[in-house]
């Protein structure tokens, strides 16, 4: 996997842990789903915030000067995007109607299966 194009390194899994837990989330496997004003009620801007100097560490210096500045939810749920890419998982969203307004729900799924591949020659699926 790729990471020099954000980060100067790849984080530990811990790290990735101790940033889901910001989320409320206790790990990748966690099927647990969130919308912004979860976020919001967690306080998920500030938790963030709190462990910027772990991030910087992380992030290419041009990198960080984008993604760790003015940190809105919007951003936070960029840099979870981010950093489950490192460890082959992403962020997937599902959009609700809930009382006429519409909530976007987050949920993490591994991304190690999601290269499905069906041949037009043959009935054959295939997974790599």
């Amino acid at each position: 996997m790729k990471h020099f194009q954000l980060f100067t390194d790849k984080p530990d899994y811990a790290f990735l842990i101790v940033l889901l837990n910001c989320f409320g989330i206790d790990s990748p496997e966690d099927k647990k789903e969130f919308c912004k004003e979860d976020l919001s009620d967690r306080k998920i801007v500030e938790q963030i915030e709190n462990i910027i100097p772990d991030l910087i560490m992380y992030y290419l210096p041009c990198k960080s000067a984008i993604y760790l500045n003015d940190i809105n939810i919007k951003r936070c749920i960029t840099i979870l995007t981010q950093f489950l890419k490192l460890f082959e998982y992403k962020l997937c969203r599902k959009e609700r109607i809930i009382q006429r307004k519409k909530y976007i729900y987050y949920h993490i799924v591994s991304s190690k299966f999601n290269n499905l591949h069906i041949s037009k020659e043959s009935t054959e699926i295939s997974f790599s």
